[in-house]
């Protein structure tokens, strides 16, 4: 009698170990997961060389705020040919791709957006122009001089440093963003 209780605490010892074993093994993977996602947010934040790393303009101020960096703003239209030919040149090249990943979080911004866009507790939203309806953020950047492409550029204080107008090669629009970075 003595051996068979024996016997059904060691069983029972045996079922319970194996089972805290059990949840041993699955908090170490949960905890290994958990590592593996944050390392691989982190590698998000390597800079990618192989293409511009565009962002829209609230992800580019948010970023902004723990990473200090210049902000460059692409204020394009969807008709815009020579938007497209920079596009399809100018932002391809892999000088300018490293010098933009390195010195600038880079936006796109389509100043014929309806999205509205918070900033600096104002909330910027699409409103007519004449035959077309322009995002008051993008009008209000451009000091209501609607010409694309155009590009402005911020400093790491978010104060608007200049504006680039018109279509650039590469060599002219690294030699117009080298004069406001210094490098």
């Amino acid at each position: 009698m003595i051996k068979t209780y024996i016997k059904q605490i060691v069983i029972i010892l045996f079922v319970v170990s194996c089972g805290s074993s059990k949840k041993i093994t699955e908090e170490k993977q949960q905890n290994t997961t958990t590592i593996e996602v944050q390392q691989k947010e982190e590698v998000k934040d390597i800079i990618d060389n192989s293409k511009i790393n565009w962002l829209d303009f609230e992800t580019a101020i948010e970023k902004n705020k723990s990473n200090k960096k210049f902000i460059f703003i692409d204020i394009y239209t969807n008709w815009c040919g020579w938007c497209k030919k920079m596009d399809a040149t100018t932002f391809v090249n892999p000088e300018v791709i490293k010098y933009m990943n390195t010195h600038f979080y880079a936006v796109k911004m389509d100043a014929e957006s309806k999205a509205p866009i918070p900033y600096k507790d104002k909330l910027y939203e699409w409103k007519s122009y004449g035959k077309r309806g322009y995002n008051t953020l993008a009008v209000s950047l451009l000091d209501a001089q609607m010409s694309f492409p155009s590009f402005v550029v911020l400093s790491k204080k978010e104060t608007k440093l200049g504006k680039i107008v018109g279509y650039k090669d590469a060599n002219g629009l690294l030699a117009d963003l080298k004069r406001y970075v210094g490098k």
